[in-house]
């Protein structure tokens, strides 16, 4: 599960775990977000994590890491701009990893979905807590 504060979808884990490896790759390549020290600590979260996680117990450490609205927003942004470079590095991705770009975009989404609240996305469901 992707859960942040009253909101979370299903997400299996070898989806988090592409998630965190080619976004670890996005936070190094890109001299924006490589600067920003809270991303940087999660990227080391996130390689450090990979792989490592019991089945059905994947964390990408979103409740660790995005602590404050500032991180959420700076967060999406994150997303919006990863989403992009997955479309255009897609065939790269492909061919290198077997892995699709699609899933990748797919949950970038869901997990901004989580993150707003978006109860429109088919996945995104209101927690109890």
């Amino acid at each position: 599960m992707f859960i942040h504060r009253t909101h979370c979808a299903f997400a299996h884990d070898q989806t988090q775990d592409a998630f965190m490896a080619f976004a670890a790759m996005y936070v190094e390549a890109n001299p924006v977000y490589r600067e920003i020290e809270w991303l940087r600590d999660w990227r080391t979260f996130w390689i450090e994590s990979r792989g490592n996680q019991g089945n059905g117990l994947s964390d990408v450490g979103n409740e660790e890491y995005l602590t404050d609205d500032g991180r959420i927003t700076r967060f999406l942004e994150f997303l919006r701009d990863y989403r992009s470079w997955v479309a255009s590095s897609g065939a790269s991705i492909s061919w290198l990893t077997d892995y699709k770009p699609d899933r990748l975009i797919a949950f970038a989404e869901l997990m901004e979905a989580v993150l707003t609240g978006d109860e429109t996305h088919p996945g995104v469901k209101r927690t109890d807590g």
